[in-house]
């Protein structure tokens, strides 16, 4: 770093950790209008992004950093007329005498050239494309063929609507995620800085390593815990991935299958309840339903997620001939473990106590706050030490939220042109039509638009845009409004460990030695029953326990069908089973066969493929009695 960028890099972290302090502080005591609110926390999210990240610090101005400086005085002077013009203007609209004219066209493109280009800044450029995409989409309309055509719109009335309304940046969707998200993003940071990360990695090896694979295992359960709190797969695998990947390698496995490991459970965290890297709370508010309902769905298709990565470990762990770790290397667990272990758990089971009475989002992650940081100081010693760590860890959950609330002010670009063309809409009506006679064509037309959507990007950006687009198409389609969210959430996750960007293998696949694609292509593999488990709950909603009406019957029956077929894929796809070892190739396929068998809700086909998986878990030897 340049002696010139230190100082604007740290007034950059001074204002991340004071946005932090402000967010906890509106909660505990104040109130703020919503304009207020809204274009306050764009401004500081702006400020912060460019402070931290200064284009004199990257490559493309290496050689002339003065126009990296020039570049972000151009954006700063830019977002500054544009706030002057926002005032004056909603003073216009309120009074009714607002007529769009030049200046304030000019300024309401400057305000979203620098939101735009400091998006890009900190997530890179797949959100600003298609973001510049859907607003060629809304002036082409008349051109267009089919279901995308529609009126048109006028750069007026453009920038009334995405700049100067409640419909596009400064929209509905900006205030849900400033009044209830920010928070729980500065709660991940707190947690994170408490100290308890270690910890949980040792009481983790110590349970799992009596199984074969066992560090791969305690991997699994460390980098889900911290997932579920981390509104980014990336940050996530970057943060744990330095411990458990090398961990798991050194076990046996090879580079590709650890960075595909650490990508798969970091993944899987952010839809681990009780957090979900806050993308619950904007689902509850969608759908229409309390947070903890929200939650209480969510728990049974994520338990079984991990277990069908677990059961994906164990098969290779065989095929591999991993033994468990020796008795002597097994990390003996101390009391200042599990007393670690209660920094996490301690401000989770408080959040969740305060859902449960009742309390909103916001005052919950508060709470949750606010016992992370006592328990940090009466049971961590180095925390009492060293305070420093609750500033840093406020710096951190501002820079997170800076960088998430630019993301959501894009996407409120993209949302004021999908309500002002209708093109969800008509793109719904689509795909119900597939729903009446063919669901499933309907919900995999749906899964690769969720996919390809969002690939690139965060989860909780990702999730927006998925739910505005598909979400509505496959409700349509007669979908259950919960299930249908859940089900595009899922999706929104997945794609970053979807090839060609997978941008999830390309954090671990460095840090293992590994290679991405192949990274992706292994984090595919093994996460087979997280990417069929939401057509299981759309099919069978008990599982999702309080969707439409609950049935014992279909739970059972449902749970019964996914252990079957968990274990039935971890061996087909594993290469290999407990008795037989490593399986041939006829073996393998027979056992997928029957692993989608036991997937169809169909009673004549899942009770034949469930019976099937048990003869050969029990009979195998017997059926098979050599394998290659």
């Amino acid at each position: 770093m340049s002696f010139a960028a230190q100082p604007v890099v740290q007034t950059g972290r001074l204002l991340a950790g004071l946005l932090s302090i402000i967010v906890i502080g509106v909660i505990a005591f104040f109130t703020l209008d919503e304009v207020t609110a809204r274009f306050g926390v764009i401004g500081f999210s702006l400020a912060i992004v460019l402070m931290t990240q200064p284009a004199a610090k990257l490559g493309a101005f290496a050689k002339a950093p003065w126009l990296g400086w020039l570049l972000d005085a151009a954006l700063v002077g830019a977002f500054i007329v544009s706030a002057v013009w926002f005032y004056r203007v909603k003073a216009e609209l309120w009074t009714g005498f607002y007529i769009p004219n030049s200046m304030n066209i000019a300024a309401g493109l400057m305000g979203l050239a620098a939101i735009l280009l400091l998006n890009a800044r900190a997530w890179g450029f797949s959100l600003v494309i298609m973001a510049l995409c859907f607003v060629a989409f809304g002036f082409a309309g008349p051109y267009l063929p089919g279901i995308f055509e529609h009126f048109g719109t006028s750069i007026g009335d453009f920038m009334q609507i995405v700049w100067y309304s409640f419909d596009g940046v400064f929209g509905r969707t900006t205030g849900l995620v400033a009044d209830n998200v920010l928070i729980f993003l500065i709660f991940g940071a707190v947690l994170e800085r408490t100290g308890a990360g270690e910890s949980l990695i040792h009481i983790s090896t110590a349970l799992t390593g009596r199984i074969r694979g066992g560090a791969a295992h305690a991997a699994i359960v460390a980098s889900a815990v911290f997932g579920m709190m981390s509104g980014s797969v990336a940050a996530n695998i970057a943060g744990t991935g330095v411990f458990t990947i090398p961990m798991i390698k050194r076990q046996g496995f090879s580079a590709n299958f650890a960075g595909a490991v650490e990508t798969a459970a970091s993944s899987g965290g952010q839809l681990t309840p009780p957090i979900m890297a806050a993308a619950v709370f904007v689902m509850a508010d969608l759908v229409g339903m309390p947070f903890a309902i929200v939650i209480a769905a969510a728990a049974l298709p994520a338990l079984f997620k991990y277990i069908g990565l677990f059961a994906q470990v164990y098969a290779e762990a065989i095929r591999l001939d991993i033994k468990p770790l020796p008795p002597e290397e097994l990390p003996v667990i101390t009391a200042r473990d599990w007393l670690n272990s209660l920094l996490v758990v301690l401000p989770i089971v408080t959040l969740m106590l305060a859902f449960l009475a009742g309390k909103s989002p916001a005052t919950a992650g508060l709470v949750g706050v606010v016992t992370a940081l006592v328990t940090g100081f009466v049971l961590n010693p180095d925390f009492r030490r060293e305070p420093s760590r609750i500033w840093d860890a406020l710096v951190e959950g501002g820079i997170s939220a800076a960088q998430i609330m630019l993301a959501v002010a894009v996407i409120g670009i993209v949302l004021a042109v999908v309500n002002e063309t209708g093109v969800a809409i008509r793109f719904a009506t689509s795909i119900s039509g597939w729903g009446e006679g063919y669901l499933v064509i309907a919900l995999m037309l749906a899964m690769f638009g969720a996919l390809i959507l969002g690939m690139g990007l965060p989860t909780l950006p990702a999730y927006l845009i998925i739910a505005i687009m598909i979400a509505p198409a496959i409700i349509k389609a007669g979908v259950l409004p919960l299930a249908a969210h859940m089900f595009v959430l899922y999706y929104a996750v997945y794609s970053s460990i979807v090839p060609p960007i997978a941008y999830g293998c390309y954090v671990a696949a460095p840090i293992a030695g590994g290679n991405p694609l192949q990274t992706a292509f292994v984090a595919l593999r093994i996460s087979i029953v997280g990417l069929m488990v939401p057509y299981v709950f759309v099919f069978s909603p008990s599982l999702l326990l309080v969707a439409g009406e609950f049935n014992w019957a279909e739970l059972i029956t449902t749970v019964i069908r996914l252990l079957a077929a968990i274990w039935m894929f971890a061996s087909s796809l594993g290469g290999a089973d407990p008795m037989l070892g490593k399986l041939a190739r006829g073996q393998r396929s027979v056992r997928f066969v029957i692993g989608l068998g036991a997937m169809i809700p169909i009673p004549m086909v899942w009770v034949p493929a469930v019976i099937l998986a048990v003869v050969a878990g029990l009979f195998s030897r017997r059926l098979w009695p050599q394998s290659t």
